[in-house]
């Protein structure tokens, strides 16, 4: 049986999109984004589960130290929370191929490919992927939603995830310069009180 079926998204039939649904968690993420920044992922992650009525959701966020690298599991929910911190290999993954190919991938039975999977004892009859990207070319991760049933996603669940991505793509970058900016200004400061002090210094000296 194949296991990547991508091609299969654009194939089923698509249901009725809720628009409004959709602009609502967007805003819902913009507010959170404001006044508590931590939550923005959990509630990503949370939001895309709900929006594809599937059973399981999380992100796997890409860690290239050391070389190839890993993906490391965070704000897992539905029946795979319990592994919430795990890491898989970049190159023997699907989310390894999710940002190979730069666009969303729908396998199905992953366990029976890949052999971590299977070890962990994790069946996973359907699982859609999309990248998440960092402005259009830093490779972050990517967000993947589980089905218990064949058949259940198609390309409205991945334009939906994909949109989700994209936007939560732009807040790390506005939080990433954020940080700079943070460790700028406080690298400035330090320099400041350093000459501050160095100036009073040779001003005791001067006077004696």
């Amino acid at each position: 049986m194949e296991f990547d079926i991508t091609d299969e998204l654009t194939s089923r039939p698509i249901g009725s999109a809720d628009h409004l649904k959709e602009k609502q968690y967007i805003q819902d993420l913009a507010l959170r984004l404001g006044e508590a920044p931590e939550e923005v992922l959990p509630r990503f992650v949370e939001i895309a589960m709900r929006m594809s009525g599937a059973n399981s959701a999380g992100l796997s966020l890409y860690e290239p130290e050391p070389a190839p690298g890993v993906f490391r599991w965070h704000h897992l929910i539905g029946e795979l929370a319990r592994f919430n911190n795990a890491t898989t290999p970049r190159n023997n993954s699907p989310c390894g191929i999710t940002l190979d190919r730069t666009g969303p991938v729908l396998m199905q039975h992953v366990e029976r490919v890949y052999d971590w999977v299977a070890e962990a004892g994790i069946v996973v009859p359907e699982v859609l992927l999309v990248p998440l990207f960092v402005g259009r070319t830093e490779p972050v991760g990517t967000l993947w939603i589980v089905s218990n049933s064949v058949g259940h996603f198609h390309s409205g669940h991945a334009r939906v995830a994909g949109d989700l991505a994209s936007f939560v793509g732009t807040v790390l970058r506005v939080q990433r310069s954020e940080e700079e900016l943070k460790r700028a200004l406080e690298a400035q400061e330090t320099v400041s009180r350093e000459m501050s002090h160095r100036v009073k210094t040779s001003s005791r000296w001067s006077t004696r």
